[in-house]
């Protein structure tokens, strides 16, 4: 019984040796773009995925991340347009085999448009919970700047003394701001 048990020992270490550490969220970006577009994605227990994001116009992966299955997911991804590539498994063998041959890819079809401006990043909120029924809902982060008062106040003047010369007067600075984001509508 001790040599069974011994070389169930030996074949799980054998596994694990092959399996690499789990990653998790943002693995990189080659876009050459910033990440400023939220993407969040909910999932079950039980699998973990591998995401790629490629640019539409050049099948070019721009983006992979990591996702594990059952946990909270938000990554930021730049703007664009992109397929979303999903290698779903679960014993993670690396980046150039995902899953292994039991990796399950599927493409979401149609391809996702990324938007940014001022004001407002458009991304997407995808369910993978139920796999014969992907939702896809829009996500947005609305950024509202705030003034400091503070940075209106006039510095405090000083008169010159008689026979000093010219003086010259300083005026104020540049007013400031703070950017704030929340998910919007």
């Amino acid at each position: 019984m001790k040599w069974v048990l011994t070389v169930l020992a030996l074949a799980v270490s054998a596994l694990l040796a092959f399996a690499e550490e789990r990653p998790q969220g943002l693995m990189w970006n080659r876009s050459g773009l910033p990440a400023t577009n939220p993407l969040q994605i909910k999932t079950n227990t039980g699998a973990d995925y591998f995401l790629l994001l490629q640019d539409t116009s050049t099948g070019d992966a721009v983006l992979a991340a990591y996702v594990r299955g059952g946990t909270f997911f938000r990554v930021l991804v730049p703007p664009g347009r992109f397929e979303l590539a999903f290698g779903s498994g679960e014993t993670w063998q690396g980046e150039a085999d995902a899953f292994g041959p039991e990796t399950q890819w599927f493409v979401l079809d149609p391809a996702l448009e990324f938007r940014s401006s001022a004001a407002r990043r458009e991304g997407h909120l995808i369910d993978l919970r139920n796999l014969t029924q992907v939702e896809i809902r829009g996500l947005a982060d609305c950024q509202r700047r705030e003034l400091d008062p503070e940075s209106l106040r006039l510095p405090k003047l000083e008169y010159p003394k008689p026979n000093d010369g010219p003086q010259r007067l300083e005026t104020g600075q540049a007013p400031k701001y703070s950017v704030r984001s929340r998910i919007c509508d």
